[in-house]
C-alpha cells in the first residue's frame, strides 16, 4: 500500500515510518527538518531504498498534483513545551497545512490520518475521548498549539459530513522513548541526558506533575491497528494509564546524582507553560481493537538510556541549563 507520512523524520514519525516499511507499505516521507531526529544521511538502516524523501512546503502548494495515496498520516507539526517558543505561526501552520491535506485526501478518497494532542483537552484528569475541550487562563503558546490542533479535528470532523472524508483522529498521551529530542522541553531524555553527562537533574517546581508515560513503539502500533482497520470516522485515546507518576518519581527512578528543583522559567524564560496532568481513558481502543500497550515504562527507560548512550560517545552534548550558571538559579528562587 503507497502512504505518505508528513513529519516522517521526527519522534513519532520516523517509529511510524519503521513499522510501516516492515510490514512491506510503500512510504513517501515529507518534512520540513525543523525539528527532525532522522537526516537523510544518518537514516535507519531499514529505510535504505525503502522510503522517498520529499520536500515538504511544494507539497502543501501543490498537493493535488500529486500521485494518490490510499493513506495519509498527518503528523508534521512543532512540538513539545519548550518547542512551541518563538513559533509564532503555530495556529496558521497547523490549520493550514490540515486543509490542504484534507482537500487532498476528500479528492482522491484517500484515508487521512490526524495525529493530534492530548493537549486539546486543555484540563487535568482522566480523560476520555467524549471529555470537554476547555480554553483557560493566559493565552499561550501552548494554548495557541493545543486550540489549532482541537480546530483542525473540528474541521476534519465537519468536512467529513459534507464531503465523503474518511477519516481517523488520534490523540497520543505523554510519548517517550529512543530518538526524543531533549530541545523540545521533553522529560524523559532531559532527565537521561543529564545522569549520564554528570549534569543535575531538574525538576521544573515542585515535581508534582502527573504523567502517564506510552512507548512510542506502542503509540505507533496502536496508529497502524487504527489505519487498517474496519471503522472509519472515529477519534481515539492512545496512551498508558498504567504508568501514571509525578516527575518527581521518574527523576528518582533515574537519577543517581543530584536532582534539583527550579522555576522553567528561568530558563527558557517566560513564555514556557508547564503541561497539564493528564491521564488517558482508553477503553474505546481495548474494546474495539482489542489493543493496550506492551512495552514496560522499564523497557523504554533502558532503550532510551542505551539509545542516549551511543550518541553521548559519538559526542552528542546537551546543556540542560541552556548555559546558565545553576548556583545563580537556585539562589535567585531562594531570593
Amino acid at each position: 500500500m503507497k502512504v505518505l507520512v508528513t513529519g516522517g523524520l521526527g519522534f513519532i514519525g520516523s517509529h511510524l515510518v519503521d513499522l510501516l516499511i516492515s510490514e512491506n507499505h510503500e512510504v513517501v516521507v515529507l518534512d520540513s527538518k525543523i525539528s527532525n531526529v532522522i537526516n537523510t544521511d544518518d537514516r535507519c538502516p531499514i529505510w535504505t531504498q525503502s522510503v522517498e524523501e520529499v520536500d515538504l512546503s511544494p507539497f502543501y502548494k501543490e498537493s493535488r498534483n500529486l500521485s494518490p495515496f490510499e493513506i495519509i498520516f498527518h503528523l508534521a507539526s512543532v512540538v513539545g513545551p519548550a518547542g512551541v517558543l518563538g513559533h509564532g505561526s503555530i495556529g496558521s501552520s497547523i490549520i493550514n497545512n490540515t486543509a490542504k491535506l484534507v482537500d487532498y485526501c476528500a479528492i482522491n478518497q484517500s484515508l487521512f490520518v490526524d495525529i493530534s494532542t492530548s493537549e486539546i483537552y486543555g484540563h487535568t484528569g482522566l480523560l476520555n475521548e467524549d471529555s470537554d475541550k476547555i480554553c483557560s487562563g493566559e493565552y499561550q503558546f501552548r494554548t495557541e498549539y493545543g486550540m489549532a490542533k482541537l480546530l483542525a479535528e473540528i474541521m476534519i470532523v465537519n468536512r467529513a459530513k459534507i464531503a465523503g472524508l474518511r477519516y481517523q483522529i488520534i490523540r497520543p498521551f505523554n510519548v517517550a522513548g529512543p530518538r526524543q529530542l531533549p530541545d523540545g522541553g521533553f522529560v524523559l531524555p532531559r532527565f537521561i541526558i543529564a545522569m549520564l553527562t554528570n549534569q543535575p537533574i531538574t525538576i521544573f517546581g515542585d515535581g508534582a506533575q502527573m504523567r502517564a508515560f506510552t512507548d512510542v513503539r506502542d503509540i505507533c502500533g496502536a496508529i497502524a491497528k487504527i489505519a487498517f482497520s474496519k471503522y472509519e470516522n472515529e477519534i481515539w485515546n492512545v496512551g498508558n494509564p498504567a504508568n501514571e507518576m509525578s516527575i518527581k518519581q521518574l527523576a528518582k527512578k533515574i537519577g543517581k546524582g543530584r536532582i534539583i528543583h527550579i522555576n522553567p522559567n528561568k530558563l527558557h524564560g517566560p513564555l514556557f507553560a508547564e503541561a497539564k496532568d493528564k491521564i488517558p481513558y482508553i477503553k474505546k481502543i481495548n474494546k474495539l481493537l482489542n489493543w493496550k500497550p506492551e512495552i514496560t515504562l522499564n523497557k523504554t527507560l533502558v532503550d532510551t538510556i542505551n539509545y542516549w548512550v551511543k550518541k553521548i560517545n559519538d559526542g552528542y552534548y546537551f546543556d540542560v541549563c541552556n548555559g546558565k550558571d545553576i548556583a545563580q538559579l537556585l539562589q535567585k528562587e531562594r531570593e
